[in-house]
């Protein structure tokens, strides 16, 4: 993009920082009736309504079907069809130039874009989703990627332990873990240690929560169509797109029994189970929903109880959009919409 007369591209990045914290700001005082979120407008709506359509007719028949059996047979100590659906998912994709990846350790991988900065960059530690039985880091090398290029910050991938051979809190404890050492190397790569956030879809989006509700001193935290409840609850979304919309019940019940076992009323596991007074410590965050998706009213409560405790949050809505956006490709709008507010939000300052 050429610029005109005097502005500079970093002038232009402080406005929209500084956008962002007022939009931040206003919505702390509005009154709760906004809980529904900012959305989208118009015109991305019914682009991303007709990618969501399109994304739903070319999904292969029965497929979260066997996917439900596989997960199920995995429970009861036969992982056969689990780990050949997990090796038919996970592709290495092409990276952009501009981008640098690398491995500090097996299980977590760097994404740094290559232009040298003066200031410390912000470092995200992003965390796939998958009901915490499928994915991979290849599953959101894409998206890691893009949120690296849009704001200009580093980005951590981590293959964390899945169910259900390794159910809760082993993934949880993954992820602790890999707070703690990129606290210790944050500085090696140009980031601010004191700039650290958590973030995740789906699953991970329930892990980047219980994350951060357990480990101090996380920055920001970035929950992307989390999962917050490990048991059914017939609400409107779980009624209405619990069948075609990209994580039918079935799946989505089978996915909380291989990872929360026994402790699916716990707090971590749980995390929309969590008190207000651990809900209290919870740092600024940026939730982003899925209108079409079984999982909008767990978010959408959460939310709400953030909102009442005046924690602060950012809540979007994509009301046309469907679950998978982030990993699976098909929903592109939704996709960019989603690493454009993530970047903003990384790089705003509260």
């Amino acid at each position: 993009m050429q610029l005109q007369g005097r502005v500079s591209f970093a002038y232009i990045i402080n406005m929209k920082v500084r956008l962002t914290y007022i939009f931040f700001l206003l919505q702390m005082i509005l009154p709760f009736q906004s809980v529904q979120g900012a959305s989208v407008d118009s015109v991305l709506q019914r682009k991303m309504l007709q990618e969501q359509q399109t994304f739903l007719a070319q999904m292969k028949p029965g497929l979260q079907h066997l996917q439900m059996l596989a997960v199920r047979a995995a429970i009861n100590g036969d992982d056969t069809q689990l780990q050949q659906i997990r090796q038919s998912r996970n592709h290495a994709s092409k990276l952009p130039d501009s981008l640098h990846a690398f491995y500090p350790t097996p299980d977590i991988c760097i994404y740094m874009p290559k232009n040298a900065v003066r200031q410390k960059r912000p470092l995200l530690l992003y965390l796939h989703g998958g009901g915490w039985c499928f994915g991979s880091i290849n599953s959101c090398a894409q998206f890691c990627a893009a949120v690296a290029i849009e704001a200009n910050c580093v980005v951590a991938a981590l293959d964390y332990k899945l169910s259900p051979k390794h159910p809760f809190p082993a993934p949880l404890e993954d992820c602790q873990r890999a707070i703690k050492y990129l606290r210790k190397h944050a500085a090696e790569w140009g980031c601010d240690t004191t700039q650290i956030a958590i973030g995740g879809d789906s699953a991970g989006g329930n892990l980047a929560l219980a994350t951060a509700l357990s480990v101090q001193g996380i920055a920001k935290v970035i929950p992307i169509y989390p999962v917050t409840k490990l048991f059914t609850e017939y609400t409107d979304s779980w009624t209405t797109y619990g069948k075609g919309y990209g994580n039918d019940a079935e799946l989505l019940e089978a996915f909380n029994e291989a990872y929360g076992g026994q402790q699916v009323q716990h707090p971590l596991a749980s995390v929309g189970l969590a008190s207000d007074e651990l809900l209290s410590q919870l740092p600024p965050a940026l939730f982003i929903s899925a209108g079409h998706d079984i999982l909008f009213d767990q978010t959408k409560e959460l939310v709400c109880r953030l909102k009442k405790l005046h924690r602060p949050v950012i809540y979007e809505v994509y009301p046309t959009a469907t679950h998978l956006f982030i990993t699976v490709p098909g929903q592109p709008t939704a996709f960019h919409e989603a690493v454009k507010s993530v970047a903003l939000f990384l790089n705003s300052a509260y």
